[in-house]
């Protein structure tokens, strides 16, 4: 179905300034084109909501709206439709970047791109520009519109990421071009030593080193080169001269005919010290009587004089009474004061 151009309308040039807009986003929200130019440039496709065309063509463009994205760039799609349309659009086409709708028609109308047709009345013809930071038009194509690849490789062209694989193998040899310039040995080395990893071995190498091993694990020697066999050595020789110093375990006849020498020696009052721990033993046990010995003695004398005084105190009293007695009663009372006397000595 034809279509004619509602007004003439200059569609924006390379080079030229991009119309600004603000338009109502079927994600939520309003967009503006300055908000997101300040972040990088911006890839602005035009869609018809009920063309399966540029629905297939905004699948390829969310394939690849990450990489944009990566890139420094967005993706921003507008389209003359109301809301329902607009959220429909962007649903069928998977793409997560803005989906705005053009209801009132301005911003189709401002970058020249606004028709009708009488089987879908107003849209926008399909177009796609890249707007640079600096808001002007970089990239144009209108009716034919460029594959997703393309238009990531526009993208990377302006802000230069992410860099191609080449450009990252030829960093490293310009970093040590860069670092021998300037004297820096150490940074060299690092980026030299990158470089140099180990080589992978073969299995049959493992293999062949594994046997070695094993083969000199069973005959008693080391495998081991260089400091890392004399370290070894080292500890073998120490260990053995620690084990020679290590006092022998007895065996269980030594022991027993220890214990039977002891008991022995004990039943005879004997002792089985050695001489100096016997005359040590001595020692001891003279400067323990010592003390012993003279404390005793003071004891010893205060006993007899108690027992001379008590036996004393007898004698009188028997004496006294016997005197009584003699008085009272004669001879047999004297016996019987005599009796009384003994008792009292005895106890």
């Amino acid at each position: 179905m034809f279509g004619r151009r509602k007004q003439s309308v200059a569609v924006p040039e390379v080079g030229g300034e991009a119309p600004k807009f603000q338009l109502p986003s079927a994600q939520g929200g309003q967009l503006q084109l300055s908000m997101r130019t300040v972040r990088g440039p911006v890839v602005v496709a035009f869609y018809r909501p009920w063309s399966e065309d540029d629905v297939g063509y905004f699948e390829a463009l969310a394939a690849k709206e990450d990489e944009i994205n990566m890139a420094g760039g967005s993706v921003v799609g507008i389209g003359v439709a109301e809301a329902g349309a607009a959220r429909e659009f962007a649903r069928a086409s998977g793409i997560k970047s803005y989906v705005l709708y053009d209801y009132a028609r301005v911003t189709s109308r401002q970058w020249g791109l606004l028709e009708k047709s009488k089987e879908h009345g107003e849209h926008s013809r399909p177009a796609v520009f890249v707007v640079g930071g600096d808001h002007e038009v970089a990239h144009a194509w209108v009716e034919e519109r460029p594959t997703a690849e393309e238009l990531l490789a526009k993208v990377s062209g302006i802000t230069g990421l992410p860099k191609p694989s080449e450009e990252k193998g030829e960093e490293k040899p310009k970093k040590k071009e860069k670092a021998a310039e300037a004297g820096d040995v150490e940074t060299a080395g690092k980026a030299e030593g990158a470089e140099e990893k180990p080589k992978k071995l073969s299995a049959e190498e493992r293999e062949r080193i594994k046997a070695e091993r094993r083969a000199a694990r069973e005959a008693g020697k080391s495998v081991k080169t260089g400091e890392a066999a004399k370290k070894a050595d080292t500890e073998k020789n120490g260990g053995e001269a620690s084990e020679a110093e290590k006092p022998k375990k007895m065996s269980a006849e030594e022991r027993e005919r220890i214990k039977a020498e002891r008991r022995a020696a004990r039943e005879s009052g004997k002792s089985l010290k050695k001489p100096q721990q016997q005359d040590s033993g001595a020692g001891k046990e003279d400067e323990n009587e010592k003390p012993a010995a003279s404390d005793e003695a003071p004891k010893a004398e205060e006993t007899q004089a108690q027992v001379e005084a008590s036996a004393g105190a007898g004698e009188g009293a028997s004496s006294g009474e016997s005197t009584g007695s003699e008085e009272e009663s004669g001879p047999g009372a004297e016996e019987a004061g005599r009796q009384q006397g003994e008792k009292r000595k005895e106890e």
